[in-house]
């Protein structure tokens, strides 16, 4: 090979191993920084959010719940002065999200009207009133498969010092969330008649009727304060309205016996009271299909004789606001509420309009004194007491 054939090819692979020694350092250098904007950024993103948390965290008092399970953001409460606080923290960004950010565009009336529904079937109406008619704060606690809801700083007809919340499970709300979540496979929600053996319980009785006029009314009350009673009819009243008495039977609320003529059957012969108790339970059974479970006699009075003969628990009281004689509601209502205890039974009438008027005050307030209001079967189930034959019974608890 000649001296310049030689020359050319070494600076050919100078010129060559030049070119690639640029290319790979040139694409070193790249990739380096490449690698640190990645680095930089993710380590940027989670001290970010961690940084957001803990000073959350540093700035409430005692956290009660913290949920990371789901994607899309974390959710935190605490409890300040027996109020609870939330927050909730968009995964990518770190910034604070409102309740609406995490509901589908357009999906926020179906969602309060699902609210308004389980309020409805949780409170009573006084409550539900005290939300939709004033102003407050709700404050949205988000769980992984439970949305709860406190209210606060609402007015009330009457006082109410309890927290008025609501749990609603997910699959009540599934098409309007914006965000991944888990539906349980059972569940039930919240209900105002799901009674609790926990909570003092009384039990409102209603002789006399049914009353063609009232009773719908009565129906009605108990209705919108979640409470049940046990009517007491007679016999004569029941087949002059047998659609009062199934009206009350499918309301949930209890029926017993009062006699079919009201006779008093400490002067009636064995014979006599048990056809009259007997003709009452005929005439419910071919109205409801179902047999009377108790009897009330009338004016309370009975003796050993009827005790013994009587194939039904006898179904007394031990509070009685004479609401019969009266006829004034301010004195009804204030002989209950000053007198009611635990296990009380509470004598009152169908007949008549003050008693109507003073029953839609003694609810509401019975319930802001912490008391469930049911019927006697209910009332017997909660204090685990079986309500015997040839037993007579003023009160249980």
């Amino acid at each position: 090979m000649n001296y310049k054939a030689f020359k050319a090819i070494f600076i050919f692979l100078i010129i060559v191993l030049f070119i690639l020694a640029t290319f790979f350092f040139v694409k070193g250098l790249t990739m380096e920084q490449n690698d640190e904007t990645s680095t930089i950024y993710s380590s940027s993103s989670k001290i970010d959010i961690t940084t957001i948390i803990n000073d959350i965290k540093s700035n409430n008092s005692e956290l009660i719940y913290e949920n990371n399970n789901i994607k899309e953001f974390i959710s935190l409460a605490f409890k300040e002065e027996n109020k609870i606080k939330t927050y909730i923290i968009d995964t990518y960004t770190g910034e604070l999200l409102n309740f609406k950010d995490i509901i589908k565009e357009n999906k926020m009336a179906e969602f309060e009207k699902k609210e308004e529904e389980l309020l409805n079937l949780k409170y009573p109406k006084f409550i539900i009133d005290g939300i939709n008619l004033g102003e407050g704060e709700k404050v949205y606690l988000i769980k992984e498969n439970e949305l709860v809801i406190y209210y606060y700083n609402y007015n009330y007809e009457y006082e109410y010092n309890e927290t008025v919340f609501l749990t609603i499970n997910y699959n009540e709300i599934h098409n309007c969330l914006n965000f991944t979540h888990v539906l349980d496979k059972d569940y039930s929600n919240e209900d105002g008649y799901n009674y609790q053996s926990d909570k003092k319980t009384v039990a409102i009785t209603f002789d006399d009727g049914p009353s063609s006029k009232y009773n719908s009314q009565f129906l009605e009350v108990l209705a919108d304060n979640k409470a049940h009673a046990t009517f007491f009819m007679v016999g004569t009243m029941m087949n002059n309205c047998q659609k009062c008495v199934l009206d009350t039977y499918n309301s949930g609320n209890e029926i017993g016996s009062h006699t079919y003529n009201h006779i008093n059957i400490k002067n009636k012969s064995v014979s006599e009271v048990d056809e009259n108790i007997k003709k009452t339970d005929e005439l419910y059974y071919q109205i409801t299909g179902k047999h009377i479970t108790y009897v009330r006699p009338p004016y309370g009075a009975y003796d050993k004789e009827n005790l013994e003969n009587i194939k039904y628990p006898l179904i007394l009281w031990n509070m009685d606001p004479e609401d019969w004689r009266i006829h004034d509601v301010n004195k009804i209502v204030d002989y209950i509420i000053e007198n009611v205890s635990d296990g009380s039974i509470i004598l009152m009438h169908e007949l008549y309009e003050s008693s109507l008027e003073a029953l839609k005050i003694v609810l509401p307030k019975l319930y802001t004194m912490g008391y469930q209001v049911v019927s006697i079967s209910e009332l017997a189930e909660l204090q685990n007491k079986t309500l015997e034959v040839n037993h007579a019974y003023r009160s249980i608890n």
